[in-house]
């Protein structure tokens, strides 16, 4: 039974990193299937990469950066410069509302850190994503920090206050375990760990997307 146990901590291992991997994709049948979550490269968009977003037209409520459900894009960065993170931070602020969580990779993170002067760099010991584990710094109040999942070369500005994470009503999907079932004439059982529900990012046009960041 110990075997057991250690396959059903590998399987929640599992289900953990598909669905951290499927939050940065688009679920749009392009990076990841169409079944999988709606992620971040399909909502932090403006258009240029996804037409559209929870069903609707992006051009329907406005065609320009910034505005109705598009955010603010680049995706060609190249060398990336603290003049382009502050221009994507400011055309993602509006009125009271701003980005306070910055997610990329270990490389844009390293380029990022080593382009702020010592002086202003100043790390995090008492955020949300310090608490459980997360290496951060700020800029501009927000939180940078690294995710392994996240695609090379890629930046997330998002406000965590517009982005829901829902999961179905039957408890079946809530990471529900079907039972073992035995296999036709053999001793195998076998067994599924099933979840159900989606991401929902209801503010798209106040966070930001930089992709193809090079060095």
């Amino acid at each position: 039974m110990s075997l057991v146990e250690t396959k059903m901590v590998n399987a929640s291992g599992r289900m953990a990193d598909l669905l951290g991997t499927d939050i940065f994709l688009d679920g749009q049948g392009t990076n990841s299937q169409p079944i999988a979550l709606d992620g971040l490269q399909a909502s932090v968009d403006d258009g240029s990469n996804y037409q559209s977003y929870g069903g609707i037209t992006r051009t329907d409520l406005s065609s320009v950066a910034s505005s109705g459900i598009n955010s603010y894009v680049v995706n060609s960065v190249g060398n990336l410069t603290l003049g382009a993170i502050q221009t994507a931070y400011g055309s993602a602020w509006f009125g009271r509302e701003h980005v306070d969580l910055i997610v990329t990779t270990q490389p844009v993170w390293d380029i990022l850190w080593n382009k702020i002067q010592p002086q202003q760099r100043f790390r995090e010991e008492s955020s949300d994503v310090a608490k459980i584990g997360f290496q951060a710094m700020r800029y501009n109040g927000a939180s940078v920090t690294v995710d392994q999942l996240t695609p090379t070369g890629f930046m997330f500005g998002l406000n965590t206050k517009f982005i829901q994470f829902w999961i179905t009503t039957m408890p079946k999907y809530q990471f529900g375990f079907t039972g073992w079932k035995e296999s036709a004439n053999t001793d195998d059982v076998s067994g599924q760990y099933l979840f159900g529900g989606n991401l929902l990012n209801v503010g798209p046009r106040y966070m930001f997307k930089l992709g193809g960041v090079t060095g």
